[in-house]
């Protein structure tokens, strides 16, 4: 991998050549090479098992890959994994928020986590909040929130901190059609 820009000058968000990702005798990643240039949305489409989480796990910087390279937000995937956690948002397709937490206890959380700096952080929950249309919803307990609703606070907790790169493996899953729609 030359860097992060391909030929036509544009800035690379993420590239990857021959990534790869073994357990044991099994090969659950491939040689996977893809770039995806700065502002643009990118997706996989496959099968249950064909490796997309399992890929997009490696280029959060949580799985380590076995083989290939990759730059994510301008950092290397194999060496700086911790510094790749702070540059990007990542929302799982199960919810992992914390249930009994309120929705604005939960934001709380995450900018602290993020490291949001003090005089920021009412700004970006109350963005977060109208962002997501949980004002109504803002004091109520997590465990409360219907599907659709915990989606759209684990969407603004994965954006809160403002991250160069967003990742979302399966958003919508297991949400009905009408919570899907509003969420995209």
């Amino acid at each position: 991998m030359a860097g992060t820009a391909g030929n036509n000058g544009a800035e690379f968000a993420v590239s990857v050549r021959n990534l790869e990702k073994r357990f044991g005798d099994f090969v659950a990643v491939n040689r996977v090479s893809f770039d995806v240039v700065k502002g643009e949305v990118f997706g996989f489409l496959g099968p249950n098992g064909a490796g997309k989480s399992t890929t997009i796990r490696m280029l959060c910087g949580i799985l380590a890959p076995s083989g290939g390279s990759g730059v994510v937000a301008g950092l290397n995937i194999l060496t700086q994994q911790e510094e790749i956690k702070s540059n990007i948002g990542y929302m799982s397709q199960k919810f992992s928020l914390y249930d009994d937490l309120r929705v604005e206890e939960n934001i709380d959380f995450y900018s602290g986590i993020y490291r949001i700096p003090r005089e920021k952080r009412r700004e970006r929950k109350d963005w977060v909040i109208e962002m997501a249309g949980l004002k109504e919803h803002r004091r109520a307990m997590t465990k409360t929130l219907s599907g659709g609703w915990k989606q759209r606070l684990s969407l603004g907790c994965a954006i809160l901190h403002e991250p160069k790169v967003l990742f979302l493996d399966e958003p919508t899953s297991g949400v009905d059609p009408m919570s899907r729609r509003q969420f995209w």
